[in-house]
This record gives structure tokens, sequence and C-alpha cells, in this order.
């Protein structure tokens, strides 16, 4: 059952900037702890999980990864709304959900007390940075609490009992296989990311939808991803390089399935006008477990670093990610058929760290967005011709 116990407001709020300053204040008073091997079988586990699908499917597939492995391991989530999806979709597991914009701490301390009263094992904190998730989770008096710390020195490590270093030269994904590392030993190196599981029922209206819209369609079909999500625009590649890519790609018979969000409409409204060839309007489906679905219909899939992109890496589909604030070293997609275009030179690029909490109001270069301009036409169809496993690219 979902139940609806909630948090008070987490991102960018005053009061999570407030309770920051609180936390840290508070940390200097605990004791730093000795890390030490876990010894009792770990089966409970709490996962915190709030913004960032991107990052919700990547722990999604770990949790996946550590469930297949360990069948005696089971899973509960305490997830933000935009997150519950990507964390439990297809799976029976409980969720704590709440709603940032609306609750506040009398609701939070009812979800800690609920928390508590369940006995877990171990408690994961997915977040990279918030001492506001670090301090809950101490709070839960969980035994084993694990999380991301930075590598310099601060306040976050005091509140658990083992953490994994974010280390800037290495991707999310190899943290979190880090992370999985300390409840299963012998959980390998090298894992690919899990496809989300899609009920009969997603599948069939899948096919409807598919059948309603490219059921006289004999060639590929390329799904593109225009927007970046409300925040950090000059992220986006530009709207007229994708429809020159959809241009050149008509003399292979393609047509376009169009990825975003509600807020996005404006952007698929612009391509539609300058494109030519079939395309179809795929946004706001009001389910994550649907767009899997339909992507993974698809022959290719074009994105800058966005949670649709890694999502389409984790179900399979060749996929290609854009890349120019945001280093791929980080946030490169994860999938058996995956890659990404980073060819700026810009001084400035990449001026966007999140394991550092660093995210610049606004683009610093000279034209707006000049590290995404720098990737042409060409970079992305060479990358797609290394990932797309039949030859209608070559």
């Amino acid at each position: 059952m979902k139940e609806l116990l909630c948090l008070f407001g987490y991102r960018y709020r005053p009061i999570h900037a407030a309770s920051e300053k609180v936390f840290r204040a508070l940390a200097g008073m605990l004791p730093v702890r000795e890390e030490k091997p876990i010894a009792k079988p770990i089966r409970r586990i709490l996962i915190l999980k709030f913004g960032g699908m991107g990052e919700a499917i990547l722990a999604r597939s770990l949790v996946e990864h550590l469930r297949s492995r360990n069948p005696e391991m089971t899973f509960d989530f305490l997830v933000e709304a935009r997150t519950l999806e990507a964390m439990t979709c297809g799976s029976q597991d409980n969720a704590l959900i709440y709603h940032p914009r609306n609750d506040g701490a009398r609701r939070a301390v009812a979800a800690l007390m609920e928390i508590r009263s369940r006995h877990y094992d171990a408690v994961v904190d997915f977040e990279q940075c918030s001492l506001l998730t670090a301090s809950f989770a101490r709070a839960t008096s969980i035994p084993v609490r694990i999380g991301f710390v930075p590598t310099e020195p601060g306040p976050r490590n005091r509140f658990f009992t083992h953490s994994v270093p974010l280390r800037e030269e290495e991707s999310m994904w190899s943290c979190f296989l880090q992370i999985g590392r300390l409840l299963d030993p012998t959980l390998p190196e090298k894992l690919q990311t899990v496809p989300l599981s899609c009920s009969s029922e997603a599948r069939e209206w899948r096919d409807q939808w598919w059948g309603a819209n490219f059921g006289g369609h004999a060639g590929p079909v390329v799904a593109l991803h225009l927007g970046v999500g409300p925040s950090a625009q000059y992220r986006r590649w530009p709207v007229e390089r994708f429809a020159e890519l959809a241009t050149r790609l008509l003399r292979k018979n393609v047509a376009v399935l169009l990825t975003g969000a509600k807020d996005e409409q404006s952007l698929i409204s612009v391509f539609r006008s300058t494109f030519r060839g079939k395309s179809v309007e795929a946004s706001d489906l009001g389910s994550l477990e649907y767009t899997a679905a339909l992507l993974q219909k698809c022959n290719l899939m074009i994105s800058a670093d966005t949670g649709i992109m890694h999502l389409a890496a984790a179900m399979a589909v060749p996929t290609v990610g854009l890349f120019g604030p945001n280093t791929p070293k980080c946030w490169a997609p994860v999938g058996p058929f995956a890659t990404y275009v980073y060819p700026t030179r810009q001084p400035c690029s990449p001026c966007i760290n999140s394991y550092r909490r660093q995210i610049p109001p606004s683009c610093t270069a000279s034209v707006e967005g000049a590290c995404m301009r720098d990737i042409s036409v060409e970079d992305v169809l060479e990358a797609a011709r290394t990932v797309v496993q039949s030859d209608w690219l070559a």
C-alpha cells in the first residue's frame, strides 16, 4: 500500500536552506564513527530517493541487482512523488511518499515514527549532498546507515555508519555500485542497468497506441527528447539541430517519436513546424511506465542529459546522450547500447557539478549554450552508428 506520509519541503525552499544550516551545526557535535564491516545479515532495507529521475533509474537498477542476487532482501522506499514510479514500477514494494510543496514538519515526524516502528536493518540515502536527508537517516535509528559523502572532509559523513565518497572522476553508476557492495560484497564491479518492469496493461496500451500512430509505418522510429526539464536550459541542444538531424534521417525512412513533459510542448511545436517528415507527440503521458513501454519499440533515442535519456538506456534502447555543461564522466547513459557525444572545447565546460551542488543559474559563455552548439548533426549520427545494432543507419 502506498502510504501518503510526507516530509517537509526539500529542494530549494527557505525551510530547506535553514534546515541545512541547523544540521551543519548539529553535525559538529556528533562523533566521527569508525567504519567497520557489516557483520549482521542485512534483510530489511529502506531506500531514500527524492529528486532526480535519472538518479532514480540508476538506484532502481541497483535495487533490482541486489534483489535478484539476495532473495532474502526486502526493500521499502521513502520517495518524492516524482521518483515514486521509477523506484516502484512493477514491484510490490511499500513506499512512503512526501509532497515537498505542501507538507510540514508534523508529517515528517509521522513518517519518521512509522519508519522507526518497522525495524529496518539498513537505510540507504541516495542523495548526494543533502544534510536534511542524512540527518533524517540518522534519526531513524536504523543500525546500518549508508550514504554518499564528498571527498573533502565535511559534516555529512557524521550522520552515517558507512559511506561512499563522491569522486568526480567516477560515474554516478559506479558510485551506486559501491553502495551496493556494502550490502553485497560480491556484487560485480561491472554491471549494466536493469529495464523497468512494464505491466501487461502498459504493454497492451503501448501496442494499441503504436498501432494507431505508427501502424502504417514500415521504417525505423527514432525518439527525440527536446527539453531538459525546468532548470539550466543551457543544457538543451538547439531544436533546429534536432530538426536537421531528423531531416537527414528521412532518407532512411525514419519516423520520429517526440517525448517530453507538459511544459516542453512549445519545443515540440517548434520542431514539428520545421520537420516535414512523420512525427508523433508522446509527451505528458501521465505514466513513466507508459513512456518506458513506448521507448522499447524505438530503434534509437537521442537526448541531452535527462531522466528520459537514462530511462531509454536502461530499457536497452540504443541511446545517444548529448553533453556540454555537465560531464559524461559522471552522467553518461548506462546501458548495453548507450553512448554519448561531448565534443566541446569551451573553456567553461563543464560548469555543472552536481557532486558539489554547483549549477550556474545562467550560461557564462559568450553565446548561450555554446558547448551544446558545438555538437554537430554529424557528431550525433556518428555516435548513433556505434550503438544501433541493425544496418538501417549504415
